[in-house]
């Protein structure tokens, strides 16, 4: 069970059938069959390659430690409003066994999230390789190093394109005012030819329309499809890049074209200022959490015969010559 999303048992019609699996909304179990008459990425592929394409690159450089942060504020909120509240009542009548269980509770969600994103692989790619049939992920092995804490051994595994099935999953996701179910497009992978046991899962979260990305995937990997549409351009790998101050802006506005904020949106760059002194302690506490999941994160390694099936990245200079139009239909660019 990961997120919600039952990734364990068989990998079987019979098994994973209407009703046994909670938020299963459609099992994609024939490749051959197509599941939906529009094909789209939806902007989730980060390259293209010769004969592979590659989702998810940059997995922390961009929002890492968010989670952490958030966990860091409630507890010290927690810790404050116990402790300003509740500790001297629970002193006088002996509570020891609340005072632990409530400061305990009021960290647990940092100490929770730290173990996820402190020391996780700093690049968290999937590859699907239709030349040799292959998925690529990255996963993690081995004991922590420091028992429950620390880093573990990150590398990319190779997946047979066959032992792969894909799902459709919904989640819900509520708030004290609303409710709704957010899309996922979930891989599962089975032990062999003759064991259906899932051994492996990946998922694609939050995804708008998840049969056209499932058909997306499918046309390339069964049918030999461009990756790409007519018009489009591949994706610039942005692997290691990380500015920390790029949207600085966005929490102090006189930092980024004041004149042209307040003429353009009056209203909310005014609110921007009189929130600033929420805003920006947050944005530089989500800085200094997002830099120490950066600094933690484990290098991945890459073997060398996923190096070679995978390739290069192709550029515009590809698809100029690109003679047989295999990576993006139409004419090629104009120069």
């Amino acid at each position: 069970m990961i997120g919600g999303i039952n990734t364990s048992g068989r990998s079987t019609d019979e098994d994973r059938a209407d009703g046994k699996v909670i938020g299963l909304v459609e099992r994609y179990a024939n490749k051959r069959q197509s599941a939906a008459g529009v094909a789209g990425h939806g902007g989730k592929l980060t390259g293209v390659y010769p004969d592979a394409i590659e989702f998810q690159r940059v997995y922390l450089t961009g929002g890492g430690g968010v989670y952490t942060t958030y966990g860091f504020v409630s507890g010290v909120l927690g810790t404050y409003l116990f402790a300003t509240f509740m500790l001297e009542g629970m002193i006088k009548y002996e509570g020891y066994g609340v005072i632990a269980f409530a400061y305990i509770g009021s960290w647990s969600f940092f100490a929770f999230f730290a173990y996820l994103e402190l020391f996780a692989p700093a690049d968290s790619p999937l590859y699907f390789d239709r030349k040799h049939r292959k998925v690529y992920k990255v996963t993690q092995s081995g004991a922590r190093r420091w028992r429950f804490f620390g880093p573990r051994n990150s590398s990319l595994v190779a997946y047979d394109w066959d032992l792969i099935d894909a799902e459709h999953h919904t989640t819900l996701q509520a708030s004290t005012a609303t409710a709704s179910r957010v899309h996922h497009l979930v891989f599962l992978v089975r032990k062999s030819k003759d064991d259906p046991t899932i051994i492996d899962s990946f998922t694609f979260a939050s995804v708008d329309f998840v049969p056209a990305l499932w058909e997306y995937i499918r046309r390339y990997m069964e049918q030999g499809a461009a990756p790409l549409v007519k018009g489009e351009f591949p994706p610039v790998s942005n692997t290691g890049a990380y500015v920390p101050w790029s949207d600085f802006g966005a929490v102090v506005p006189f930092l980024d074209q004041p004149g042209r904020r307040w003429k353009e949106q009056p209203w909310k760059t005014m609110l921007k200022y009189i929130s600033m002194p929420v805003t920006v302690p947050l944005y530089m506490l989500w800085l200094f959490f997002n830099r120490l999941t950066v600094w933690t994160a484990q290098k991945v390694e890459w073997p060398e015969e996923i190096k070679q099936a995978i390739g290069r990245l192709i550029n515009e200079l590809d698809l100029r010559a690109d003679t047989y139009r295999s990576l993006r239909p139409g004419p090629p660019p104009e120069v």
